[in-house]
């Protein structure tokens, strides 16, 4: 590849290539190996580095071969629209998705694996991480889920909880008075 060309594809600034090329740097030799190479073999190989996608490699951390999940796998799993529907693999890789990646692998999610963002709302509703506030803070933002109506409720039913409770105490104070 000439320096044009390397620069291009690597995103490497001439004048740094223009430093490599000097005998006594540290990466002329490297310098040397990528203008020795051609521009197909080099794209291909960082085509090939591309497909070990951030995402494959954050589910299939810490998990043997013979069980890692594939790229059909979690495709197929962001596209149901029911977490209850899930299997038992398909919502392991719900939470991990949501604990450990953040909007931009979202991004990427929806790019590399043609899904749709509603599904996996719709997936990120019903699971039970979503508890979690690490989890919940994130996701929550970024889907627009508002739990204000949930908060509302749950106040509007306490209220309603101290509502009895006085009248509950009202009415003994008077039935016991009455009978005085």
């Amino acid at each position: 590849m000439t320096k044009s060309e390397i620069s291009d594809t690597l995103d490497i600034p001439l004048t740094t290539l223009y430093d490599w090329e000097k005998e006594g740097h540290p990466k002329n030799k490297l310098y040397r190996h990528l203008s020795n190479i051609s521009k197909s073999v080099a794209n291909r190989t960082i085509k090939k580095k591309k497909d070990t996608h951030r995402i494959l490699h954050i589910l299939n951390r810490n998990i043997t071969d013979k069980h890692k999940y594939t790229r059909e796998e979690i495709k197929i799993a962001f596209t149901k629209k029911d977490y209850k529907l899930a299997t038992q693999r398909e919502k392991i890789i719900y939470s991990r998705f949501f604990k450990e990646c953040d909007k931009e692998d979202l991004n990427d999610l929806v790019e590399t694996f043609h899904v749709s963002k509603r599904d996996i709302k719709l997936v990120y509703t019903d699971i039970p991480e979503r508890a979690f506030p690490g989890v919940a803070k994130v996701w929550d933002r970024r889907f627009r889920i508002n739990d204000k109506v949930n908060k509302v409720a749950n106040v509007s039913t306490s209220k309603k909880t101290d509502r009895t409770e006085f009248a509950k105490k009202y009415l003994n104070k008077k039935s016991t008075s009455a009978s005085v």
